[in-house]
């Protein structure tokens, strides 16, 4: 995987002259030096594609009603939002009705921005209640079909619920305790929004995967085709776009540093997010983090001890290495519908060790 990147964010001037620039490019009306500041722009704050996003799905009519008086209600709107304008002035001389519409709608939305996301997340969210529960016991993986057309994939020991009504809800909205692979219907008058403990994502229309597992220090997000949008919990302002093959990373913990006069643990989140890439086993490419819904567990260059939780939760057993030397081995492979017996027999045949299973499924490895 590549080395993580940097998670930057958009600073309000940037903020304005992108949806700016968008917004001029969806009329038609934008120029090649327009145009090629924008790609730089959206280079530099790949984040900020949420707002091509949000300004595709505004319906623009062609026309505006004859009583509107455009120009009257342009001067009304900068006299109520003239902040916004600050860096417009300084641009070329509105030249046509048509942008002065545009960018009327753009400063609208530049005026909310701020906002949106947290009223989102938090207002609409309230009155989400869930009515179907799905639950993936041990050793149990299931597709699921929810009533807007989404596939959704569970994994083992996790947990989907979700509203049969949600068609006739504004919001289309899941709540997932575990992992789970969507490939969410289209639907741009319903956004899908998925809650987890620590992140909420918000769907574009989409497929990736999830991994949530209650009590797990790490939540994981990994995008296979189009756009999600994260926030955390903790900070819902806080938003972050992923791009396919890209997958981020929260690992929550608890600062061993000094506390505050209330004497309350602080909790540090780092933020991380890779490319993803293929693994190319028996010439054939899996990709780790969803080759499960395939009923395949595959990793590579892997330590025993970074297998042992997968191991753990693959074939519902507990493992305890009693050897030090064994915990550092490396281990590339996949494993299929091998018992976990099986799975360690072939595991020693790269290194060796020895184990044992006791009656309570508890792997001794020395």
């Amino acid at each position: 995987m590549s080395s993580a990147k940097t998670i930057i964010h958009l600073p309000l001037m940037e903020q304005r002259r992108i949806i700016q620039l968008l917004t001029i490019k969806l009329a038609g009306e934008a120029t090649p030096n327009e145009l090629h500041e924008l790609e730089e722009l959206l280079a530099l704050f790949p984040e900020a594609l949420y707002y091509e996003e949000t300004l595709k799905q505004i319906t623009f009519q062609n026309e505006l009603p004859e009583e509107i008086d455009i120009e009257r209600a342009f001067e009304l709107h900068e006299q109520k939002y003239g902040y916004e304008f600050d860096d417009h002035k300084k641009q070329e001389p509105i030249s046509s009705k048509s942008y002065i519409k545009h960018w009327l709608i753009a400063a609208s939305l530049l005026a909310v921005s701020t906002f949106a996301f947290y009223f989102l997340y938090h207002k609409n969210s309230a009155s989400y209640t869930p009515t179907t529960e799905i639950v993936c016991g041990k050793r149990i993986r299931k597709q699921v079909i929810l009533p807007d057309g989404t596939s959704v994939w569970l994994n083992t020991n996790s947990k989907l619920q979700y509203d049969n009504a949600m068609l006739h809800k504004e919001h289309r909205e899941v709540s997932l305790y575990g992992e789970a692979f969507f490939d969410v219907a289209k639907d741009k008058k319903h956004p899908f929004i998925i809650h987890t403990q620590k992140v909420t994502i918000k769907v574009l229309g989409t497929a990736f995967n999830v991994r949530a597992y209650p009590g797990d220090h790490i939540t994981e997000t990994t995008l296979i085709r189009g756009i999600i949008e994260l926030s955390l919990n903790s900070d819902p302002q806080q938003r972050i776009l992923l791009r396919p093959k890209e997958k981020l990373a929260l690992n929550e913990s608890v600062s061993t540093g000094p506390f505050d006069k209330s004497n309350d643990p602080k909790i540090l989140n780092k933020l991380t997010i890779e490319n993803i890439e293929p693994i190319e086993i028996s010439n054939e490419d899996y990709f780790e983090e969803t080759s499960w819904i395939r009923n395949k567990l595959v990793f590579k260059n892997e330590s025993f001890k970074e297998l042992i939780p997968k191991l753990e939760k693959w074939y519902d057993v507990t493992i305890k290495i009693n050897n030090k030397e064994v915990e550092d081995y490396q281990f590339t492979g996949i494993f299929e519908n091998e018992t976990i017996t099986q799975a360690l027999k072939e595991m020693q045949i790269i290194r060796p060790f020895k184990f044992n299973i006791t009656a309570n499924d508890v792997v001794t490895i020395n």
